[in-house]
């Protein structure tokens, strides 16, 4: 990629240019910049880019001379490009737009300054105008930086995987998810567990959850145009629900979606005896991820040693463990819940800590909770 960049002040540019990866991508051909200075292209006797606007105002404006000349003097007559000029009136740029000029042949930069650029510099030498964001800088050369360094990082080579690029914030659609590196545990602040067990594809469903909720958090609006599978609509309609009890009540722990489906599963290896897992397995459970699989581990004599009723709940009441999970199977969600809890009326599964006593909430009238004992 061959960048030119336009601008009075062309040592602003230089040490972001030799620093980082930039400095190495140019260091390695990856990527080309070259700094024009627009002075060296004035007629001015001072040497003069600017004067008084037409009209009155406030402010100088940059004249269109020494730029038409600078570009006349720079750009083959064949030149195949992009020829931009950073406004705060141009369009917006987004990752979209990074990738689109991207797969430009060149790009020229024009960096304005004062009030701005003589009209018809821009109409005779510029194809488009970009803002970097709606604010106003004192000059254009920040915005070029901006719109260098998010190109250069789509050009193969500059970065060290091209995963890299592939898989940041916006290129997705989404925000970017959490990133952790060692130690594992820093003063008392621990890695989540899915990013230490090497189950790959453990890793990308939590990634992914993590981003889904960042985004659904902080630019929701992204949501409007990302990329979303049947699988990601599910799981931004379970952070909606989750959001919604979390409000409404508080000191909820939230464990992690990812979390919540294979928690069934603990139950399962925890209350059915191993004698009876796999006609369990057969029966009941065939990977469903709510309450109705344990409900029906009881009724089928699969799960020994539980109590049916009002009596589980008391006893529940009277013997709170310190603290304990909490099972939404309505909603797929899982929760850590610390000191005495009074369970919900609707239907619920409460376990202590190390899954030895469980209590589920039936949610169907008439129909108490069960309290079973691990075997």
């Amino acid at each position: 990629m061959r960048i030119k960049v336009f601008t009075l002040f062309p040592e602003m540019l230089r040490p972001m240019l030799g620093e980082s990866i930039l400095g190495r991508a140019i260091a390695a051909g990856h990527l080309q910049v070259e700094l024009i200075d627009i002075r060296e292209y004035s007629t001015d006797k001072h040497r003069n880019t600017d004067d008084y606007p037409f009209g009155g105002g406030a402010g100088m404006v940059m004249s269109a001379q020494p730029i038409v000349d600078a570009f006349a003097a720079n750009l083959p007559g064949d030149f195949r490009g992009k020829r931009i000029y950073l406004s705060p009136r141009g369009r917006t740029l987004t990752q979209k737009v990074v990738e689109e000029l991207a797969r430009e042949e060149a790009l020229v930069l024009l960096c304005g300054h004062y009030e701005g650029v003589d009209q018809r510099a821009l109409d005779t030498v510029i194809d488009e105008e970009l803002s970097i964001g709606d604010y106003v800088l004192t000059g254009g050369e920040l915005g070029a930086l901006v719109v260098i360094d998010a190109v250069s990082r789509l050009i193969p080579g500059v970065l060290g995987s091209d995963e890299s690029s592939e898989d940041e914030s916006f290129t997705t659609g989404l925000l970017e998810y959490p990133q952790y590196t060692r130690p594992a545990d820093f003063r008392g602040q621990k890695v989540p567990e899915v990013l230490l067990g090497g189950n790959h594809a453990d890793i990308v469903a939590w990634r992914r959850e993590q981003a889904l909720e960042l985004t659904l958090e902080r630019r929701p609006e992204l949501l409007e145009t990302a990329p979303l599978t049947d699988a990601d609509r599910d799981m931004l309609d379970r952070l909606k629900r989750a959001r919604e009890i979390e409000a409404a009540t508080p000191g909820l722990l939230r464990q992690g979606l990812q979390a919540a489906d294979a928690f069934p599963k603990a139950w399962f290896a925890a209350f059915v005896p191993e004698e009876n897992r796999k006609a369990a397995r057969k029966q009941c459970f065939s990977g469903r991820r709510h309450v109705g699989w344990l409900w029906q581990a009881f009724s089928m004599g699969f799960i020994p040693d539980f109590a049916e009723g009002e009596g589980a709940l008391e006893r529940w009441r009277a013997n709170p463990p310190e603290s304990c999970w909490l099972y939404l199977p309505g909603e797929r969600l899982l929760y850590r819940v610390d000191g005495a809890f009074e369970p919900p009326l609707e239907s619920f599964i409460l376990a202590d800590e190390a899954l030895t006593r469980t209590l589920v909430g039936t949610g169907k009238p008439g129909k108490g909770p069960y309290g079973v004992e691990s075997t």
